[in-house]
């Protein structure tokens, strides 16, 4: 068996937007600040537990409390469900993605598993909202660890132990940040950009050998899963 680990924010949904407006505002609403960086790439660790934990370093000059994080995480939630109430539209997956979840399930050559830096709350929120069924696909999430590498590698254990799989005879990570080429680069694991235009370019530019815009194609997103490389 092989397995397919997916990103949620801009590969799975279109959520990239509402995610990080939602974040930011919960950030400062707890914090009481009003300037936070939002180039995510200039972060030591691009998980919402890695941008928080290093805001609160750089601000307040320690790390925070489980209480503390535990109400910023609250308060993100209940940004997010009131946008959602607001427009729905804010929460709609990327072309494709539903009906590509459910026939990969149903494959006996491919396992599922997802793999975000958010939290997994918001991450469970933005999916249902989407209305993508992720009830039997292992998710790893910024709970499980405060880089990426560890939540992928989270999301692999997981993957192994549900799927009862020892190793699997291949790995391809599909995401749409260039710290997701970095991570699969890292861990030695085939990846698939996904994006278009500028996002495409600089995937391309980072490593990425194989980009594509969206998921309606499934045969295609199925041939090119066999054939995805390490990215350079």
């Amino acid at each position: 068996m092989k397995l397919v680990i997916f990103d949620i924010d801009g590969t799975l949904t279109n959520t990239y937007k509402i995610d990080e407006d939602c974040f930011v505002n919960a950030l400062k609403s707890e914090l009481k600040i009003s300037d936070i960086n939002r180039n995510w790439a200039e972060y030591t660790h691009v998980t919402d537990s890695g941008i928080t934990q290093q805001i609160f370093i750089e601000k307040l000059g320690r790390i925070p409390s489980n209480e503390e994080v535990a109400r910023i995480k609250i308060r993100f939630v209940n940004l997010l469900q009131e946008a959602c109430n607001h427009n729905q539209d804010l929460f709609s997956e990327i072309s494709g993605s539903a009906n590509l979840l459910a026939n990969l399930c149903l494959t006996r050559d491919w396992c599922v598993a997802i793999a975000t830096g958010g939290w997994r709350e918001s991450a469970e929120l933005k999916l249902q909202k989407a209305n993508l069924k992720i009830e039997s696909i292992p998710l790893a999430s910024a709970d499980d660890g405060i880089s990426r590498t560890d939540i992928v590698n989270t999301a692999i254990v997981k993957a192994k132990n549900i799927y009862k799989i020892d190793n699997f005879k291949k790995i391809v990570f599909v995401g749409d940040g260039t710290w997701d080429v970095k991570v699969a680069y890292q861990l030695s694991i085939a990846m698939i950009g996904i994006g278009s235009g500028k996002v495409a370019q600089t995937l391309l530019n980072v490593g990425a050998t194989k980009v594509i815009k969206d998921f309606t194609d499934l045969n295609y997103f199925i041939k090119i899963l066999e054939t995805a490389t390490i990215p350079k």
